[in-house]
């Protein structure tokens, strides 16, 4: 009669475990699942629809305060632009704008035109003396003489200019300067000899001898002096 076989509780499993230990190896315990056990999704709050005729009305900085509210204020990593000081804007000083225009003049990369000063003067006689200007504006004429101003009172100055220019004209065409300053050292701040020699140069009587005027160039005494281009008599 056949004998039963001894049977291990846990049927083939049981065997199994048996012959492995028997034989001397180990089974690694099982590894834990790598995907990450599901989380429950942050809730959002869902904006609740309100009633006016329940609900007061909200104002705008209500709304405001509870649409940021949970909103932290973020910091400027960089540093902040430096501002420029604005310069404070202080009266020009005739004489340093006197020097500095007389700088420009005579700097040869950047002329600058005598038509630009606010003080110059020009005028002639006929169409003649239109034609000659330009050349005039630009010192092209050679000089002949030169008469100043400098100490004379209105009616000295316009004696001495009348007599100056008749005597000039006898002899040929000529072109002389006369230097009238520019009444900076005035008690009334104005250029009164200037402004007496326009008058004069422009009468009818002058007009037998005087073709053209116009203001130095600013290398020859600028709006402080006059060119005038004379017609022999």
């Amino acid at each position: 009669m056949a004998s039963k076989k001894n049977s291990s509780p846990g049927g083939s499993l049981g065997q199994l475990s048996d012959l492995v230990n028997r034989a001397g190896l180990h089974l690694k315990a099982p590894q834990p699942s790598c995907v990450p056990a599901p989380q429950n999704p942050p809730k959002v709050d869902t904006p609740r629809a309100v009633d006016p005729e329940t609900e007061p009305q909200r104002s705008d900085e209500e709304i405001f305060r509870d649409a940021m509210n949970g909103i932290e204020r973020a910091c400027w990593r960089h540093d902040p632009f430096p501002l420029r000081k604005p310069v404070p804007e202080h009266g020009a000083d005739p004489a340093e704008e006197e020097r500095r225009l007389m700088q420009e003049a005579m700097d040869e990369d950047s002329p600058l035109s005598i038509l630009d000063h606010p003080e110059y003067i020009e005028g002639w006689i006929g169409v003649a003396g239109k034609r000659y200007l330009p050349n005039l504006r630009n010192g092209l004429y050679s000089i002949q003489g030169q008469i100043d101003l400098h100490g004379f009172n209105r009616a000295e100055a316009q004696t001495a200019v009348e007599d100056y220019i008749v005597r000039m004209s006898r002899l040929r065409p000529c072109c002389i300067k006369i230097i009238h300053g520019r009444g900076i050292n005035s008690p009334t701040d104005r250029a009164t000899l200037k402004e007496a020699l326009q008058r004069l140069l422009s009468t009818r009587r002058m007009s037998r001898h005087v073709v053209a005027y116009a203001s130095a160039p600013l290398k020859d005494g600028g709006v402080g002096a006059v060119y005038v281009l004379l017609r022999r008599r």
